[in-house]
């Protein structure tokens, strides 16, 4: 089962070259214009995605930071949710605003006053460029906000055997080093990597950044985000139950959320 995890994440990634191959951007390309079908047709998918990124926009600083860039924006959703936010992926599509590499940014020392990732840190070959690219970019007080997979006791099993990407908690995120390069498909993915740097890996993370530090990890979407039906299915429910599912789901206390969440919410930021 494909979930809104994979809505947009062919990420700049692939390498410090901001390039594909031919081939490769135009089977991106495809993908995305299959999820844009999709997502008109599928009003659970709609609704669940617009809660998150109205999720993420609250955590946004103010735009006198600089910029707000959203990397990895795939379909570009995120137009109809945040206005005015540049939409960016390593694939050129024609909705977007411009083609940028996650990891070798064109930006200025300290101009970018928010980072947005949507599904996209889990797609990265290397998260540790990332960040040290994050970290250049990023004005004083700017943030990188991420709404990534979650991998609860409850959703490890749907990630696992019902997704189509590969889902490996024993990994060190900040020790990949992944192939890079035009040959690399930028929908290469772990699903594990956001549960497992900011769960176990936090430590090692603030060691290695202490320059963003780790302003909220929020644990959201329980038995909604399945049922949407995702990328490659029907919602699985009439739309007034699934409906009513996501209203229980909003209401759920933190506590009980990081033991069924299917999503997580990380925020940081630079001092």
């Amino acid at each position: 089962m494909t979930t809104p995890a994979d809505a947009g994440s062919a990420l700049a990634g692939a390498g410090l070259a901001a390039t594909l191959s031919e081939a490769l951007q135009d089977q991106s390309l495809e993908r995305f214009e299959r999820h844009r079908r999709v997502w008109a047709q599928n009003r659970a998918l709609r609704v669940l995605n617009a809660t998150l990124y109205e999720r993420v926009a609250r955590e946004l600083p103010p735009r006198a930071r600089g910029r707000w860039v959203e990397l990895g924006s795939g379909p570009g959703f995120a137009r109809d949710t945040i206005p005015g936010m540049e939409l960016t992926d390593l694939v050129r599509a024609p909705w977007l605003d411009g083609q940028v590499n996650a990891e070798a940014m064109p930006y200025d020392d300290g101009s970018v006053g928010a980072l947005v990732l949507f599904d996209v840190l889990h797609h990265l070959p290397s998260p540790r460029k990332f960040f040290e690219e994050a970290t250049r970019v990023l004005a004083p007080g700017g943030r990188v906000v991420m709404c990534e997979p979650y991998i609860s006791p409850v959703s490890y099993p749907v990630y696992k055997f019902f997704h189509d990407e590969p889902l490996d908690l024993s990994v060190d995120p900040l020790a990949l080093e992944a192939g890079s390069g035009p040959a690399r498909d930028p929908f290469d993915a772990n699903q594990g990597i956001p549960t497992v740097l900011f769960g176990r890996g936090r430590r090692a993370f603030t060691q290695a950044f202490p320059a963003l530090s780790i302003a909220r990890v929020q644990y959201m979407s329980g038995f909604s985000c399945p049922a949407s039906g995702g990328f490659s299915h029907g919602p699985f429910l009439p739309w007034a139950l699934w409906s009513l599912l996501h209203r229980i789901d909003g209401a759920m206390p933190s506590a009980l959320m990081r033991w069924l969440a299917f999503r997580m919410l990380v925020v940081l930021e630079k001092a």
